[in-house]
């Protein structure tokens, strides 16, 4: 699949299940840093307009943080496409398997065995188009910062954009010279404690550590929209996942991780809710004769 039809694909995909999708054109500079900020992805496409081949420090590494962002956020919807592929396909095996023991399907199954087919499939391309479009930004994002290193290989600015790029990428003993940049500060920049984060997800693959890091990088800035959007991925429990993707509903009601993951999660929600409802529902009564009777006295 190439860019273009990934790109393609995707805006279908809006179009006919009605994703919402903020697509005002960015027209200063300020809003562009708003747009970054409240992780805008339908935007990013005109914001890039206003700094790309334009020349100086802050134009360079402005696009390189558009363009990884819009990476970082593919990668991000294409796990959780990823994710609900293996849901459906778990419910497609649990049903052929039941068939295929000679017991047949009820009418509901069969509806049911029909429509985790068609989302499997769907699953697939759709991560597929985004993995294409995270790798195509990615690419865009290192044509832009090898700028910066050659042009301004002494200013901060370039280091942050080349972490954030190398930790994208995978490049381990890059994202560590990167951020050698920034041990002094690293711990009270909000961007920075998020670039951590990641790595705890990524390359340490410790959710928990991720979980706390994120929530730092939240408390440094409350309106950073993309380390609430991870904190629906890094949570574990239905509980804790469901109050951040509410957290995240109330910053951002059209973020696209809404409209991707938020039924599975209310799905998940309800279902565990009504789980422990029934479960309380069959608990034994409290005793009303619940005193304690008295104690002898003791013998003198």
């Amino acid at each position: 699949m190439s860019p273009k039809d990934a790109s393609s694909f995707i805006a279908e995909v809006q179009r006919e299940r009605g994703i919402p999708l903020n697509r005002a054109p960015v027209s200063n500079m300020d809003e562009l840093l708003q747009v970054l900020a409240d992780d805008e992805v339908g935007r990013f496409e005109s914001a890039t307009q206003l700094v790309a081949g334009k020349p100086g420090i802050e134009a360079l590494t402005l696009h390189a943080t558009i363009e990884l962002a819009w990476s970082d956020d593919f990668t991000t919807f294409a796990r959780i496409l990823g994710e609900l592929k293996k849901r459906a396909d778990f419910e497609i095996k649990r049903l052929n398997t039941k068939r295929e023991l000679s017991e047949a399907l009820s009418e509901a199954e069969a509806k049911n065995l029909e429509q985790n087919q068609k989302n499997s499939a769907f699953d697939a391309k759709a991560k597929l188009a985004m993995e294409v479009l995270a790798g195509e930004h990615l690419k865009i994002a290192g044509g832009v910062v090898d700028q910066a290193l050659r042009q301004f290989p002494k200013e901060l600015m370039t280091y942050r954009v080349a972490a954030y790029l190398s930790l994208l990428s995978r490049e381990w003993p890059n994202f560590d010279a990167a951020m050698a940049w920034f041990v002094d500060t690293e711990t009270k920049d909000a961007g920075l404690v998020y670039l951590r984060a990641l790595e705890a997800l990524n390359r340490r693959r410790v959710p928990k550590q991720a979980t706390l890091l994120f929530h730092e990088s939240l408390r440094l800035n409350p309106k950073m929209v993309r380390a609430q959007a991870k904190l629906v991925l890094s949570e574990d429990g239905i509980d804790a996942t469901y109050g951040e993707f509410e957290n995240l509903r109330a910053v951002a009601p059209q973020h696209p991780m809404i409209s991707i993951l938020g039924p599975s999660i209310m799905s998940d929600y309800e279902l565990t809710s009504s789980f422990r409802q029934a479960q309380a529902a069959r608990q034994p009564p409290a005793s009303l004769d619940s005193e304690t009777p008295p104690q002898s006295p003791d013998p003198e």
